[in-house]
């Protein structure tokens, strides 16, 4: 720990403030690596059968292996940009919800869903639930009631206030560049058609849009009622 903040202290003033931020919170997220990344190993890659929720802060799904890269009672310690520490063909299912986005889209998101592939099972499903840049092109220039609908946004005499950041808007694209980039940590946006692009190549056998709530797979996790306005759902099976 203090190791970490003698890192973290150093590059502060020699950095960008928003660079600083980046790296402290990878500075995090490595020490956390170094502390818990082997046990969390060893007890998940003998696994048989399991489903898996990665990126579920704090919400992790009952009787499903729960992983993030923050600490939350009854989820484990997972950097899944590193792979994922499961067998070959064992993972019956995987689910992320409003994780995949924060994945730069050549280095870390297209080599996570071929470690997706090797964990999974034949006939395995993987969900992915994302913002749906797609949606929010389309509500752009529309009226701000329409973007309300999508997330929630209340007006406010300065502007609209985002129920999620507590950022107050004054012009519809300075809430499309939040939404899009939130404070640098989204790293790429998708619609349908790029979604299930990337998802072919990565060689999984189908993929297909689904909606709130519904799944190729009978025992799915359930969606989050409160992001079902601004997501869009893709799943692949391999």
């Amino acid at each position: 720990m203090l190791l970490r903040r003698l890192v973290v202290g150093a590059l502060r003033p020699i950095l960008p403030t928003y660079i600083g931020r980046q790296v402290e919170s990878e500075v995090k997220i490595a020490f956390r690596h170094f502390l818990y990344s082997h046990r969390t190993r060893r007890r998940l890659q003998k696994l048989q059968g399991c489903r898996v929720n990665i990126g579920c802060g704090p919400y992790p799904a009952s009787g499903w292996v729960n992983l993030d890269v923050l600490p939350f009672p009854n989820v484990h310690y997972w950097d899944c940009r590193r792979g994922l520490p499961f067998s070959d063909g064992v993972v019956t299912a995987i689910y992320s919800e409003h994780s995949f986005e924060h994945l730069d889209l050549e280095a870390e998101a297209k080599p996570y869903l071929q470690e997706c592939l090797r964990c999974l099972r034949p006939g395995g499903v993987l969900r992915l639930v994302v913002p749906d840049a797609g949606a929010y092109l389309r509500a752009y220039g529309q009226s701000w009631e329409k973007f309300a609908t999508m997330r929630p946004l209340e007006r406010t005499e300065n502007g609209w206030k985002d129920h999620w950041s507590s950022n107050v808007y004054s012009t519809q694209m300075e809430f499309i560049n939040f939404v899009f980039r939130q404070n640098y940590e989204h790293k790429y946006s998708y619609d349908e058609e790029t979604m299930i692009r990337i998802l072919r190549e990565a060689g999984f056998s189908n993929a297909v849009r689904q909606s709130y709530g519904t799944s190729l797979d009978s025992e799915m996790t359930p969606d989050r009622k409160d992001r079902s306005g601004e997501s869009l759902y893709v799943e692949a099976i391999k």
